[in-house]
This record gives C-alpha cells, sequence and structure tokens, in this order.
C-alpha cells in the first residue's frame, strides 16, 4: 500500500474507514467544506445533519486551499445520538502512519486539527450510540473524546490514528492540550489503537489520563506521553496526577498484547505509566484482563529511558510504571504480563516502583509473568513494591498480611552449573496457612537488582514448605550463567517482591 492518502472508496475497500458504510442502507455521507464554526459546510452542521439522519454516517472533509486545516470552536460539539464515523483521513493531503511499533515514532501527516473552546469534543449523548474518531488532531477541550457512562450497553467508541493533546505535528503545545482526558470512556465498549500501523494514536500532553475507561476497553499500538517522535516526554496528567492509562474496569481490558503490533509506549507521564484503579469500576472477579508486551517507561526504541513519576523528591511514592489501587476485597490478581513470546512487559527506568500496590491492603493484588522489571527507582529502589514502603524484608513464615499477602521472596541458596545446566538450590520461607500452594518460583537474570529476561520456573509444592528446593533450569549454550533473582507467586496470584541477586560478583550496570 503506498503512503499517499487513499481515496475514501479505497478506505473503505481496505477497511480504514471502518464505521464508513456508504453501501448500508440509509446510511450517509455530511462533507465538511468550510473551518467555519457554524453554518452549511461546517463540522458542527455535518453532526447535526447525522444526528438526524439514519444508518451509519460518515463525515468526511473537502476543504478547498493549502492545508492543514484548524477548525476553531467557539462551543461544545453536539453530542453523537446514532452511528457515526469523522474521517480526517478523508482530507487531501493528510497521510496514514506506515510505521510500526518496533520502528519507533510515527510518519503521520494530519491535515485537520480541530480546537475546543475547553468543553466537550467529539461524545456519545445516548445510549447506544456508536463513534469512530479517525485521522484528526484534537486539542483545546476538555475530554477530547468521550463515551456514555450510563452503564453497560451496546455504546461503541473506536479511536484511530489521532493525535489527541499536541499539535498538528505531534509536538507539545503550551500548558495542556486538553483539560481532561484524551479518551475518556465511561462505561462504553472502547478501542483505542490497533494492531495496523495507521490505526496507531499519539496521546500525550492531556491534563487527565491520554485513556480513561470504567467499562470494557482495548488500547493497543499507541504512544502516550511521548512526541510523534517516541523519543521525547510530552507528559499526560499534568492537571489531575492521574495516570497516563486509568482502567477502572475488572472484566474485557487489553492494554497491549503479544502481537508485535498490539505493544503500547507508556513513557514520559507525571504519575504512573498504568494505573488499575477497579474501585472505579463493578466488582466481581477479574476476567479477560491483560496488560502485555508494553514498553513502560523508555522511549520507543526501548533502549533509552523515558521515564514515568514525578521528578524528585516525590517520585519514589508519586508515580512509576504500573500501579494497582482498590479499596475493599479482590476475588483474583490482576494480571501482568505472560510468559509466551511477546506477553512480558518492558518496565525500566521509572522514577518510582516499576509495579507497586498503592497501600498495604488485602485488596490489591497482582500477579508477575515474565515481566523485565529493572533501573526503576522507588522508595529505597524498589522495582516491584508490595506495602509502598520500599524493598519488604521476609517475615518468619510469611504470617504479615497486607498486599499480596505480603507474600516472602524466595531466597536463592545456591547455584551451579553444569554445561547448560544451571542448578539452583532455594527456599521460600512461607508456612502453608500463610498462601495458597503450590508457589510458583520465578527466575530472572539480574538486572541491577531488577528482572531482566525470564530463565524459567519451578513449582514448589505445600510439601516444600519452608525447605531446601532444587531446580535445573537450561542455559542456551555458551552462555555465561548470569547473576539471578526470583520472584514467588502463590496459587491465587499474589506475587512477592524481587529476592536480593544471588552471585553480583560480575554484575555491572551495562547490561
Amino acid at each position: 500500500m503506498r503512503r499517499d492518502r487513499l481515496p475514501r472508496a479505497a478506505t473503505v475497500a481496505l477497511g480504514i474507514c471502518v464505521a464508513s458504510v456508504a453501501d448500508t442502507a440509509g446510511a450517509a455521507t455530511f462533507l465538511v467544506t468550510t473551518t467555519a464554526d457554524d453554518g452549511a459546510g461546517s463540522l458542527r452542521e455535518a453532526i447535526v445533519a447525522a444526528n438526524a439522519a439514519s444508518g451509519a454516517d460518515t463525515i468526511a472533509f473537502g476543504i478547498a486551499g493549502a492545508g492543514p486545516h484548524a477548525i476553531t470552536l467557539s462551543s461544545p460539539l453536539p453530542g453523537i445520538v446514532g452511528t457515526l464515523a469523522v474521517d480526517g483521513y478523508s482530507q487531501p493531503g493528510s497521510l496514514v502512519n506506515t510505521r510500526t511499533t518496533y520502528d519507533g515514532g510515527l510518519d503521520t501527516q494530519l491535515a485537520i486539527e480541530v480546537i475546543g473552546s475547553g468543553g466537550a469534543g467529539f461524545w456519545l449523548q445516548a445510549s447506544g450510540a456508536n463513534l469512530t474518531v479517525q485521522g484528526l488532531a484534537l486539542n483545546g477541550f476538555a475530554d477530547a473524546v468521550a463515551g456514555w457512562n450510563g452503564g453497560v450497553d451496546a455504546s461503541q467508541l473506536t479511536v484511530y490514528g489521532n493525535f489527541i493533546g499536541t499539535r498538528l505535528d505531534g509536538s507539545a503545545l503550551p500548558g495542556n492540550g486538553n483539560s481532561g482526558s484524551g479518551v475518556r470512556a465511561g462505561f462504553t465498549r472502547t478501542r483505542v489503537g490497533g494492531m495496523q500501523p495507521w490505526q496507531r494514536n499519539l496521546l500525550s500532553g492531556n491534563g487527565g489520563a491520554a485513556v480513561y475507561a470504567s467499562g470494557p476497553v482495548v488500547v493497543e499500538g499507541n504512544l502516550i506521553g511521548t512526541d510523534a517522535g517516541g523519543t521525547t516526554a510530552i507528559a499526560n496528567g499534568m492537571a489531575s496526577n492521574w495516570p497516563a492509562v486509568l482502567i477502572g474496569a475488572r472484566s474485557e481490558v487489553r492494554v497491549g498484547g503479544a502481537a508485535p503490533g498490539a505493544r503500547n509506549v507508556i513513557s514520559g507521564n507525571r504519575t504512573w505509566g498504568i494505573g488499575v484503579w477497579y474501585s472505579f469500576g463493578p466488582g466481581g472477579p477479574v476476567s479477560d484482563f491483560a496488560i502485555k508486551g508494553n514498553v513502560i517507561g523508555t522511549d520507543a526504541s526501548g533502549l533509552a529511558p523515558l521515564p514515568n513519576g514525578f521528578a524528585e523528591p516525590n517520585a519514589a511514592a508519586f508515580g512509576g510504571g504500573i500501579q494497582i489501587q482498590h479499596s475493599g476485597s479482590s476475588s483474583l490478581a490482576i494480571p501482568i504480563g505472560g510468559f509466551d513470546p511477546g506477553e512480558a512487559n518492558l518496565i525500566a527506568w521509572n522514577r518510582g516502583a516499576g509495579v507497586a500496590a498503592s497501600a498495604n491492603t488485602t485488596g490489591e493484588v497482582f500477579d508477575l509473568r515474565g515481566n523485565l522489571i529493572h533501573h526503576n527507582r522507588g522508595v529505597g529502589f524498589a522495582n516491584v513494591d508490595i506495602g509502598s514502603t520500599g524493598p519488604t524484608p521476609n517475615d518468619p513464615g510469611d504470617a504479615d498480611g497486607g498486599s499480596n499477602g505480603g507474600q516472602n521472596w524466595p531466597e536463592i541458596v545456591s547455584v551451579a552449573r553444569n554445561g547448560d545446566q544451571l542448578t539452583i538450590h532455594y527456599r521460600v520461607d512461607t508456612d502453608l496457612a500463610s498462601a495458597a500452594w503450590p508457589l510458583r518460583i520465578d527466575f530472572h537474570e539480574n538486572r541491577r537488582g531488577g528482572a531482566g529476561a525470564w530463565l524459567g520456573s519451578d513449582s514448589c509444592p505445600a510439601s516444600s514448605a519452608g525447605q531446601l528446593r532444587e531446580i535445573t533450569l537450561l542455559l542456551p549454550p555458551a552462555t555465561r550463567a548470569p547473576p539471578l533473582v526470583a520472584i514467588a507467586t502463590d496459587a491465587n496470584g499474589r506475587s512477592s517482591e524481587i529476592s536480593p541477586a544471588f552471585d553480583v560478583l560480575f554484575e555491572n550496570d551495562f547490561d
């Protein structure tokens, strides 16, 4: 596919204009031909006309003259009551992004900028309404794109290929690009970004969260908190101290994914990269929930620091990679990462902890799975913090409680190598009554006291409680036996902090 702006008919054929279904009975296309705030050919008039029409309608752009074009509003836009796609890519001069998540930043060229008056941007007004917004730069609003707040229903919000909170070229605006959130989904089913390059959004410079969802949501392929190049911070959360991605639901949530195109870069934000504040959402068990494959705290390359979190001296307590915050009890742990290819998150270089519970309470529970969590600067340099007080020492028998049950970390006693086999002896000082057995013990390469590459796991049965246990891992041929760390997770998904490294004699900070 050439990178030219595609004619509208071609975008429909290729699936780019997802809600532009001109062949559907009753569907209509309304053309914006002026940058005027109101009147014939205006965006405002097009929304009013689409609300009065039936079918799945499209707003396209055909503004004459050299672009790009800015539409400056003097009052909030009308709410959406039906099914509508607002397609900024229909404007001549716009170019969709062609870069994948591993190519760095975005090469999107937008031709339409909509500047708000401080009120609502594109928003769902009615239950059952469906809105797609694509190919626009949106700034000057409270919440730039907003869903329905009346409860889980058939409403759908889709956000593809936009720059939300920045200038048209993806650079920072003075102050907050939008005073509220970039996308505030309410309880609407929401998709922000996608695995195709053209679907990737830039969501940066918003005073609130870049994405705030209280219901089912998919967030994938986006740059969140950076410029369009993915190298410079344009922080979200500057006005509210909210996390960049604020999740208030406990089911049907996916942030990132194992596929290469699904990963988000969530870096450079004021407080936390991701906040799972599921006291905001409905109760019940955690299901269909995944935070996988994301880069949190580095630039788009994954190689250079671009931390989330307040600058010192408040960094340790008020920001970092992922925060779990909940009041009350929780039946299942929030899963973070995974052991299959592409599922682990890279959570590194943040100014606070890489993953943390906000307080030492029983309701804040998370299950760490294969993630790379290192070079984070929490209280006392905790990469994982289950007590919000820095590294938590083991207690006899693991009798304490709180976040993640205060799970004790494994003690690595000895490591020996024979060829490509690495034999590890370890114990976990946890009594039978202090955790749900068996325990899963994950071994990682040590990276500055954090978890580097995942090496393998052991299932520690109840019969081994407190006893010395042996596991043999297979190393790639000719690989130096690395210093090791370990994490213990009980059968209910309650993970420990990262153990002290065993054999740090050869450790350095250049790995």
